[in-house]
């Protein structure tokens, strides 16, 4: 593994410079490669959190066992892609509060792995998808080429749109922003050229991601 140190800005240090301050964090990488396996969050008592990015190849018992020796606070990710798209399940442990863990999924687009256009959490005794703790985002660039979350997105019990806000209008300002239900989406969509019918539901991927699997 290779070893890299960085402040909380995300600066290469050295290791010297990291243990003189309040909190850093080191980066693991796969030997010879640029691939992140682990992420160590550091203070002058330790490390107080871990994100570890599991392979395909991995045992999930293997890899829990190995992060519960090091920290009780941890988070397990895997990645894997359906069609144009990046789906990451992320198992995240307490083990001070609760031994068992939040699960979530979030999708993001291929060529934009940043932002994610789904975050899904699931029952972790069913592992089905709790649609009312779903998020879905669209996004745009403001008038100096930022993309951002221009419409955020929140759903009911039932997996149908509860509230879309349209941040559009003026993305600074929240008194302009404009607020949508299910019943309205088509006005909503009547503004976008681009079909957004994905938004309308809490399903987790695109019809056409399916499609493509």
């Amino acid at each position: 593994m290779k070893k890299v140190y960085k402040n909380i800005f995300g600066e290469v240090i050295s290791k010297a410079k990291a243990e003189k301050l309040d909190d850093y964090h080191l980066y693991y990488y796969e030997k010879d490669s640029e691939v992140l396996k682990e992420i160590e969050f550091l203070a002058e008592e330790g490390i107080y959190s871990i994100n570890y990015f599991m392979s395909p190849d991995e045992d999930e018992t293997q890899v829990l066992n190995y992060l519960k020796e090091k920290s009780d606070f941890f988070d397990i990710e895997k990645r894997e892609n359906a069609g144009n798209f990046i789906v990451a399940t992320n198992t995240m442990y307490s083990l001070s509060v609760d031994e068992k863990p939040l699960i979530s999924k979030t999708v993001f687009h291929h060529d934009d792995p940043e932002n994610f256009i789904c975050s899904q959490i699931l029952d972790n005794t069913t592992l089905e998808p709790i649609p009312e703790r779903t998020t879905k985002c669209w996004y745009n660039s403001d008038k100096n080429g930022e993309k951002y979350a221009a419409i955020e997105f929140s759903y009911q019990e039932d997996g149908k749109l509860e509230l879309a806000i349209d941040k559009t209008p003026n993305p600074d300002n929240e008194t302009d922003w404009e607020h949508y239900e299910y019943a309205t989406f088509k006005d909503l969509q009547s503004k976008i050229p681009t079909d957004i019918s994905y938004y309308k539901t809490a399903q987790l991927l695109p019809k056409t991601a399916k499609q493509q699997q």
